[in-house]
């Protein structure tokens, strides 16, 4: 689930600078999708087609070059940005699940469609490296409506590359952090963080087969706009 944008939120509100919490940020992430994709592998849900086309465009090219670009973008215009793009996905899956498409699903991909989701997945990247979020619930609905993937196939699918996409867009914000010397990481803050999200990602997802794809889809738009509110309200008070 996408939670990464409720955690910045957070330590935003309790007065973290923004740099220290985006890079901490990658970091609790990159620890709450170990046991995510190791589970998702474990269960066959990984589509490695599929992962692989996103890879090179949002897993590895897009936060390397947000991560190494997160001082020199102003961080106001990255988050309204994110804000912005939280509430259309919750509006695009909203669609998905309340007004289906009668295309079938299917794994086949055209080369178009590939070329155009990777840049949309390059850009996702980017912006997600700069900010220091994942941003897997902005990819999920160009997989889903785009691309026509099943839902679990593509959830499980997102935190394979989400879990590249924080090895790279942290390697960036180090990498900015070295020869600015301002910081982008705090230890005490990740510890405890990744500690509770590792286990809660290592039994939330042992347990997604239990739930429909409706039903993930449905709770994945609630909390889309509850996260787009709440950055809307962070951003204008």
């Amino acid at each position: 689930m996408p939670l990464g944008p409720i955690r910045v939120f957070f330590m935003l509100v309790f007065g973290v600078e923004a740099l220290v919490a985006f890079g901490t940020n990658l970091a609790i992430s990159f620890s709450m999708m170990i046991p995510t994709v190791w589970n998702n592998f474990r269960s066959k849900r990984i589509d490695l087609r599929m992962g692989i086309m996103f890879l090179i465009s949002g897993a590895i090219i897009g936060p390397l070059f947000g991560g190494l670009l997160s001082e020199a973008l102003s961080q106001d215009f990255l988050l309204w940005s994110v804000t912005i793009l939280i509430f259309l996905s919750g509006f695009l899956i909203f669609k998905a699940v309340h007004f289906p498409s009668r295309k079938i699903i299917t794994k086949k991909i055209p080369f178009l469609k590939s070329v155009i989701a990777s840049l949309l997945n390059l850009i996702i990247g980017a912006l997600g490296g700069a900010v220091g979020m994942v941003l897997g619930a902005l990819r999920y609905p160009v997989m889903v409506n785009y691309l026509r993937a099943d839902a679990k196939s593509a959830s499980a699918t997102n935190s394979y590359i989400n879990l590249m996409f924080t090895v790279f867009a942290f390697i960036g914000h180090l990498v900015t952090s070295g020869v600015s010397g301002n910081s982008h990481f705090d230890f005490i803050l990740f510890l405890p963080l990744a500690i509770s999200g590792f286990i809660g990602s290592y039994f939330g997802s042992k347990h997604v087969n239990k739930y429909s794809n409706s039903f993930i889809l449905k709770t994945l738009y609630i909390l889309l706009f509850i996260m787009g509110f709440l950055m809307l309200i962070r951003e204008i008070f």
